[in-house]
């Protein structure tokens, strides 16, 4: 059986996945924004090992939240799940930090959660977009951007930069998961979370032609895909980490 820690999970489709792993007697961690959350969560995945809190708008909480995930360790797989954007209450917000919330959600919270947290023994997911082919990988004032397409073509060089440094010991990957019908995705969606939810399940646990992709990859429920060219830039995917670290005061294991 394996263990895997999934990040904004107390709905959409980390939710969904989450259910198929805990019904097939795979021991999940899950993460959820606040307490009420997090005890709808619980009550959601009743075989869910452990719900965690932390509101990733919040240095200070991401950093806690990976303390916390790592009394739980070891990890198979850990998936960076959260986000945030669309018309959400949080998107246009400047946080307490005085950077953009969607880069703090979306960008700079699985960095930081990538930095403290042991490195999982097997498989390693950023959740991205379609929405990253319209990101710009300029960085201009990166850590003030409200877009979500920017965020998402964040994610995509986080998983290359981190598949650079980690890709042969584990698989180190991002995902696409398709315009579905979720609270981000809106109820006029074209799809249903089980295809992407199966899909992430499998993955997880190493199940499937998509576990068997080659570190660096991203990916759709079909199979690989091609991305933005910027998120293969290597010297902006280091400016990223760069910025990332500067902001945060974590730095990347092994890059001190």
């Amino acid at each position: 059986m394996a263990r895997i820690f999934i990040t904004g999970s107390s709905d959409g489709i980390g939710l969904a996945a989450a259910k198929i792993l805990s019904e097939q007697g795979h021991a999940v961690v899950l993460h959820a924004r606040n307490a009420d959350r997090a005890a709808s969560t619980q009550k959601a995945v009743p075989k869910a090992s452990a719900v965690l809190v932390g509101d990733l708008r919040s240095i200070s909480e991401i950093k806690s939240l990976a303390k916390e995930a790592n009394s739980h360790k070891p990890f198979d797989a850990i998936i960076h799940n959260a986000g945030i954007g669309f018309g959400s209450t949080s998107s246009r917000e400047i946080t307490a930090d005085k950077i953009s919330a969607v880069f703090a959600v979306n960008t700079l919270a699985p960095y930081i959660l990538t930095c403290l947290m042991d490195r999982p023994t097997s498989r390693l997911l950023y959740m991205s977009s379609d929405s990253h082919y319209g990101g710009d990988e300029s960085l201009r004032n990166v850590t003030q951007s409200h877009s979500y397409g920017d965020s998402k073509l964040h994610d995509v060089m986080l998983a290359n930069a981190f598949a650079r440094r980690w890709g042969q010991q584990i698989q180190v990957v991002s995902m696409h998961p398709g315009w579905v019908r979720t609270k981000m995705g809106g109820a006029g969606a074209p799809g249903g979370m089980d295809k992407p939810a199966k899909a992430l399940a499998e993955w997880a646990i190493g199940s499937g032609q998509l576990a068997g992709l080659k570190s660096g990859t991203f990916f759709t429920t079909s199979g690989a895909e091609s991305t933005h060219p910027g998120a293969g830039n290597v010297a902006k995917q280091e400016e990223l980490l760069k910025v990332c670290g500067e902001v945060s005061g974590v730095a990347v294991p092994g890059d001190q």
